[in-house]
């Protein structure tokens, strides 16, 4: 009888151990079971994830294709040759011991000859005996100069030495040329511009240069199966110019047009703009995000926070305009005399601009660091300011270096406001000189796609090497973020 029992209530505790645990394994299940507004949002969540990473392919795809067009592209330049321009002539080295030039001296002393002033530009050039130079700087009564350019040695120069101003001026053949012609007849000296192998145009004609002999050129006629026609006296001889990486990422000159391939004068505006607006955002970033994260009351947190969120609602041509107007005209013309268009202005309000995404970023890395790192700070006799400077911050740097880098990255593609303020041309200058007008590479492209250009131009296709040129820097101030987040990111429980 007592088995009985015994063997009845082992199975009864059986089934009742084997029912709870179907009952945990079906509420186990049930946990586990999405719902269905789970799986719309996750296939929605993929779906965008697959989208994007989409989009990023095509626009590099895009732009290196384009890239690879321009840099397989040419333009046709008018060839010419340096010449004395006859308008500046009669100028000579100051006669007394002053007026003497010494190999490494830059600045030169002229005599005015009782003539108002000196009409040497910045950028052009003057010869002195056999040495050629550049004019950097003009003053009242003297130059400052670059020495030794065109192939010339910079040489020593005694007072009372004839400066001459040099022009360029466009190369013309000086006889007609037959259909059947293949010697091309040059002014003296213009031989020297050209090479064997070098490919020329003379109006619609494409022509191979084989040889030079003396002031001639021989040439191969009909070149790339153009049409081989005779060509009057005055004709313009044209060069092919072709941009390549070396070219793109050396020269200081950004004309496509006039066969100047040299991207640096939009780098360098880029990145000074850029290094402008990190040094406003950082500080004034940086502290609203400490002030609100960690000394404001609830209500002031409230009160400002929305507050700082409406700068990001401002359109950038608002802050253009208000860069051109009012920092530029109203502050920084008065106390520096700064030019109407700068890049000091530009960067300032760009600045100002990106202060929303480092403090907001900012606050929300502070945010995440755990109450009881500053509990166990306060503990030990830490001030607030202890707490903040050596807890807090340490804490939360991965974030906020994070936060820093998409500033970076967004004032770096900023458009409006640069495009605005900062200038319409690109402008190299070493040491960078943040007083004048300079183009950086998004404004650049703002300008030159709203203009009137063939397609499949150079000027076309240049702006798309310019395009993948912003691409990359932003993708790699994007990995470097990713990297630095991953090495310093602290974990807590």
């Amino acid at each position: 009888m007592e088995q009985a029992i015994e063997t009845s209530y082992s199975s009864t505790r059986r089934e009742l151990l084997s029912q709870a645990g179907e009952r945990r394994t079906e509420q186990a299940d049930i946990r586990k079971r999405p719902r269905p507004g789970e799986q719309i949002i996750f296939s929605l969540l993929l779906a965008a994830g697959i989208l994007s990473i989409l989009t990023t392919l095509f626009i590099v795809y895009f732009l290196g294709k384009e890239a690879i067009t321009f840099f397989s592209s040419r333009a046709w330049v008018h060839s010419k040759m340096v010449v004395v321009n006859e308008s500046q002539a009669g100028f000579n080295l100051r006669p007394n011991a002053e007026g003497a030039v010494s190999a490494g001296a830059t600045l030169i002393l002229i005599d005015l000859g009782g003539k108002p002033q000196l009409p040497f530009t910045p950028g052009s050039y003057l010869q002195i005996d056999d040495e050629i130079m550049r004019v950097t700087e003009r003053r009242e009564q003297s130059l400052v100069v670059e020495r030794g350019q065109m192939a010339t040695s910079a040489q020593a120069h005694q007072p009372g030495a004839l400066v001459l101003g040099l022009m360029e001026d466009p190369i013309e053949p000086i006889e007609a040329l037959a259909a059947d012609a293949t010697t091309i007849k040059l002014p003296p000296r213009a031989s020297a511009e050209f090479q064997p192998g070098q490919v020329i145009h003379i109006d619609t004609e494409t022509l191979l240069i084989t040889a030079i002999a003396g002031d001639n050129l021989v040439v191969e006629r009909g070149y790339e199966g153009t049409e081989a026609r005779a060509h009057e006296v005055g004709a313009f001889i044209e060069e092919e110019r072709r941009p390549d990486l070396i070219t793109y990422f050396t020269h200081t000159v950004w004309q496509p047009q006039t066969g100047n391939f040299g991207v640096l004068p939009l780098i360098e505006a880029t990145l000074m703009t850029t290094a402008i607006a990190i040094l406003v955002a950082l500080p004034v970033g940086l502290s609203a995000a400490i002030y609100l994260s960690e000394y404001a009351s609830p209500r002031t947190r409230n009160l400002l926070n929305p507050v700082l969120e409406i700068l990001v609602g401002v359109p950038t041509v608002v802050y253009g305009f208000f860069a051109l107007q009012f920092v530029t005209q109203g502050l920084l013309q008065p106390a520096f005399g700064v030019a109407i268009y700068n890049t000091l202005s530009a960067g300032l309000v760009v600045g100002l601009m990106i202060v929303p995404t480092i403090a907001s970023m900012s606050i929300d890395a502070m945010g995440a660091v755990p109450r009881g790192l500053r509990e166990a700070s306060y503990g030990l006799g830490a001030t607030k300011l202890e707490t903040v400077t050596k807890v807090v911050l340490p804490a939360a740097l991965s974030g906020i270096v994070a936060a820093v880098i998409l500033g970076i990255s967004r004032a770096v593609g900023e458009t409006m406001i640069v495009a605005i303020a900062a200038g319409n041309g690109p402008n190299w200058s070493f040491p960078p000189n943040f007083t004048i007008g300079a183009e950086t590479m998004t404004g650049h492209i703002n300008r030159i796609s709203g203009g009137d250009l063939s397609y499949q131009s150079v000027d076309y296709t240049s702006i798309f090497s310019i395009g993948l040129t912003l691409f990359i820097l932003t993708f790699a101030l994007t990995q470097i973020s990713t990297a630095i987040t991953r090495r310093f990111r602290e974990s807590y429980e």
